[in-house]
């Protein structure tokens, strides 16, 4: 929506869904566009209120829904609950205010994992090669308090990370929209796997620009003007090289980001490297200089926390932080990335209800000696294990673990493995 068609509703009923940070955010916007009829829609009955702005909050903050002449809604509420989706037409959220009125160049990004770090990376490689650009969305902070788009706030590029909550519906356009892959995630949110790939795939149909891993055409088939990377591509890694048109552009040397689907997070900046180079008119000077920023960068930086963080050494036992690993296949790529490494594995959590007999395999297959299990899905996986010949132990003190951790480091992978719980 144009500020232009938003001014018109200075003195009608606008109600913002969801009072968060973006909720925060688009009520201190809308203020300065002098609306007059503010409305927080939230069921959290325990809210600061501000004078001057009307609250409908609770159990039913959803009831007066109808009676309001705009709605802009915030990335955490589902169009999908109370049939939001009725209300469409007068639906609108701060992500589709900022894309209809940045006057920049944006590049969205999105994907079920890798998604932070490979937005980090490549704003950090644009900052390298002496680009001033803005990192923004899902990693920080809400877009409309970063860039002040009334003022005609610009930059070189702006890098949007961006959730399949903030992809549902939206409209506007990208300069360039990359999608990095796609796994099971957040099916209760969107009711369902169609409609989530469907909100993830968004981020290429508004985009003038369209990169994707070419391992998503396995959910989304082959789509149209979508340039592709990753093996069977013109852009890949082998031996060690990335390769753009069967020419190596970088060398995998001294580089701190551990794991082969980071090297696939690579070969997707180097698509978009490789794009923002074409719209340069493909200048040699250009391509070096970006490739220089991306080679800096990969030379310094080690990751973002809880991402396969290495977080110290305890009686030559090596603790690795990798709770961002909230999918089966983001912990089959941590496992893969330490192979024969590993002595003790946590895991469990909250239940989205994955389907673990994969990684349980995985597992199986692996010289992992200890498993930690936690509820909700410790318990599912633990019904997976109990199968096979583990010892189990059922402990509470993780002094314990320490113990079981220091004898895997003694023992031959052929002993009997231990679940712990």
């Amino acid at each position: 929506m144009k500020i232009e068609k938003l001014r018109e509703f200075i003195d009608k009923k606008v109600a913002i869904l969801g009072y968060g940070k973006e909720g925060k955010s688009v009520k201190n916007f809308l203020k300065k566009l002098d609306i007059k009829n503010i409305f927080i829609l939230d069921k959290n009955d325990i809210l600061e209120r501000e004078e001057g702005i009307f609250y409908e909050t609770g159990e039913k903050y959803l009831e007066n829904i109808e009676n309001f002449d705009l709605i802009i809604k915030t990335p955490g509420i589902s169009p999908y609950i109370n049939n939001l989706t009725q209300f469409s037409d007068k639906i609108t959220s701060s992500v589709e205010i900022f894309l209809n009125n940045y006057i920049g160049r944006v590049i969205g990004l999105t994907g079920t994992k890798g998604k932070s770090t490979t937005s980090t990376l490549l704003y950090l490689s644009l900052q390298n090669a002496g680009y001033n650009v803005k990192l923004v969305g899902n990693i920080g902070s809400p877009v409309l308090d970063e860039i002040d788009i009334l003022s005609n706030e610009k930059y070189d590029y702006v890098i949007f990370e961006m959730s399949s909550y903030m992809l549902e519906g939206l409209s506007g356009q990208l300069y360039i929209g990359y999608l990095n892959n796609l796994f099971i995630c957040h099916y209760d949110w969107h009711f369902g796997a169609i409609n989530y790939n469907n909100a993830k795939k968004n981020i290429l149909d508004i985009a003038k620009n369209k990169i994707a891993n070419i391992q998503t055409i396995e959910k989304l088939g082959k789509l149209d003007k979508v340039k592709y990377f990753g093996e069977n591509t013109n852009i890949f890694y082998k031996d060690k090289k990335f390769y753009i048109n069967d020419e190596v552009v970088l060398e995998d040397k001294n580089f701190l980001l551990k794991g082969d689907h980071n090297r696939i997070n690579i070969c997707g900046i180097l698509a978009i490297l490789n794009q923002i180079n074409i719209d340069k008119a493909s200048s040699k000077w250009i391509f070096f200089r970006l490739i220089n920023g991306l080679k800096d960068t990969l030379e310094n930086f080690n990751g973002l926390p809880h991402r396969i963080q290495d977080i110290g050494t305890y009686k030559q036992i090596t603790f690795v932080d990798d709770a961002i690993a909230t999918t089966p296949d983001s912990t089959k790529a941590a496992i893969n990335t330490f192979q024969d490494k590993i002595g003790t594995l946590f895991l469990g959590g909250q239940d989205s209800g994955f389907d673990f007999s994969e990684l349980v395999n995985i597992i199986l297959n692996s010289n992992i000696k200890n498993l930690v299990l936690f509820p909700d899905t410790g318990l599912k996986i633990f019904g997976d294990l109990s199968k096979y010949d583990f010892e189990t132990n059922f402990i509470l003190e993780i002094n314990i673990m320490l113990t079981n951790s220091e004898k895997s480091n003694q023992e031959s992978c052929h002993h009997k493995n231990k679940v712990q719980i």
